[in-house]
């Protein structure tokens, strides 16, 4: 039996109760980190109980952007 590889995937959403501020295009702001934190834990348990959850390892917020 051969391990199963992994791949990164991407996903893009709107969150519309999010208001967007410059802060935002800042990795390095707080309140990019602070969303970012957030993001990553609520991503990572909706995930993790999902179909892909036994594969799953993670996942990383990268950039936030008006839309």
């Amino acid at each position: 039996t051969t391990a199963a590889t992994l791949e990164p995937f991407t996903v893009n959403f709107t969150i519309t109760s999010l208001p967007y501020t410059s802060d935002l295009e800042n990795p390095d702001s707080a309140k990019f980190r602070a969303t970012q934190r957030v993001m990553n834990t609520l991503l990572d348990r909706l995930l993790k109980k999902s179909s892909i959850g036994p594969a799953f390892q993670g996942c990383n917020t990268t950039d936030f952007r008006y839309g």
